[in-house]
C-alpha cells in the first residue's frame, strides 16, 4: 500500500479549488478563512475557502478544505498521507503512531497543572522525607504525592504518584524510559547524586546536601547518568544505589554497576551496608539505613563509601 506525500495532498486539494474556478496558486493551510476570486475576476474576494492539517491517530497526516462555491453550495474535499518527513511507506513498514503518545502526553502536563502545590503525602510522611519539586493530591484513598517526571531538557512528559499505602502508578501511555526527576537544580561541576525512587533522592539529599535526581526505575539509571554526563560533564554522579538481596536478582545493584560501567570516568557507586539484617526489602536501600542508623552514622557511612571507591 503506497500513500500520498504532503506535496501530493496539497497538488489535489489545489485541483480541487481550482476546478471550482477558484483563482489560486498556493495553498494556505491552518490560516483560518482565505478569501478567493472566480478565475478570470478580480476584486475583495467574493468567495472562501479554508484548509486545515490534522494528525491523525494512525500517524498520518489529513487535510480537509471547506469550499463555499459561487452558487453557495458547500463542498469538501478530504485526503491523507504522509507528513512532509516521509517520503514512501509500503505494507512491510510501520506507520508511526503518534498522536496517542502526543495526547498522553498532554493528558499528563495538563494533571500536573491540576495538582496542588500545597498538601502532604502521608507514605513520604511515614518515610520521613521532605517535599522537594513535587506536588498533592487528596483522594478517596488518601492523600497521594504527585511526582513530576521529565526529560533531561526539563519537560513534562508523565508523572509517578506515589499512594498512602507506597504504591505507585504512572501516566497512562506514557513511557517512562529517559525520564527523571530532579529534587534541585544541579550545578555543572558540583557532585549530583542519582537514586532509583524519590524517597531514597530525598533521603540522601537531606543527609549529605548533595543534588539528587530520581530515576524511578532501576532499568532507568543507565539512561538517567548517560544524559547528566551530557548535560553536567564536570559533574562527579555519585549512584546511590539499592541492594535488592531479597531477589533473585539484585537489580539495584547489578543497574547501578552497568550504569558505572557505561559512564566510565567522575562516577561512584555507593551501597548500603546490612550485613547482619534480615535479606528483605525492607532493608534495602538508603532510606531504611537511615531508618535504622540515624543521620550522622548514614552520612558517614556514604563519606567512607566514597572515600574509598
Amino acid at each position: 500500500m503506497s500513500y500520498m506525500t504532503m506535496e501530493e495532498q496539497i497538488t489535489s486539494h489545489i485541483a480541487f479549488l481550482k476546478n471550482e474556478q477558484i483563482a489560486i496558486n498556493e495553498l494556505q493551510l491552518d490560516k483560518g478563512f482565505i478569501r478567493c476570486d472566480i478565475v478570470g475576476t478580480s476584486g475583495r474576494g467574493e468567495l472562501c475557502y479554508q484548509t486545515k492539517k490534522t494528525l491523525l491517530k494512525n500517524g498520518l497526516i489529513g487535510l480537509s478544505t471547506w469550499l463555499r462555491t459561487k452558487g453557495g453550495e458547500i463542498k469538501t474535499h478530504k485526503t491523507y498521507g504522509l507528513s512532509s518527513s516521509w517520503k514512501s511507506l509500503n505494507d512491510n513498514q510501520e506507520i508511526m503512531f503518534l498522536t496517542d503518545k502526543q495526547e498522553a502526553i498532554k493528558k499528563a502536563k495538563f494533571f500536573w497543572d491540576m495538582s496542588s502545590q500545597i498538601g502532604s503525602s502521608e507514605y513520604l510522611l511515614k518515610k520521613g522525607v521532605g517535599y522537594y519539586g513535587i506536588r498533592f493530591r487528596q483522594t478517596d484513598y488518601g492523600k497521594i504525592a504527585v511526582i513530576p517526571m521529565k526529560d533531561i531538557g526539563g519537560e513534562i512528559c508523565s508523572y509517578q504518584l506515589i499512594n498512602a499505602n507506597g504504591s505507585k502508578r504512572f501516566a497512562k501511555d506514557v513511557s517512562t524510559t529517559g525520564l527523571l526527576h530532579m529534587l534541585h537544580q544541579p550545578i555543572n561541576g558540583f557532585p549530583i547524586g542519582l537514586a532509583e525512587s524519590y524517597v531514597t533522592a530525598a533521603s540522601c539529599f537531606e543527609t549529605t546536601g548533595m543534588a539528587m535526581v530520581t530515576s524511578f526505575s532501576s532499568e532507568n539509571l543507565k539512561l538517567a547518568c548517560l544524559d547528566l554526563r551530557r548535560q553536567f560533564p564536570e559533574s562527579p554522579l555519585i549512584i546511590l544505589a539499592d541492594d535488592d538481596r531479597h531477589l533473585t536478582e539484585n537489580k539495584g545493584k547489578c543497574s547501578a554497576l552497568k550504569a558505572y560501567e557505561e559512564v566510565g570516568m567522575a562516577c561512584k557507586v555507593v551501597i548500603p551496608d546490612f550485613t547482619g539484617y534480615p535479606g528483605t526489602r525492607e532493608f534495602s536501600d538508603w532510606n531504611d539505613y537511615l531508618r535504622e542508623n540515624g543521620v550522622m552514622a548514614t552520612r558517614e557511612a556514604i563519606k567512607k563509601l566514597l572515600d574509598r571507591s
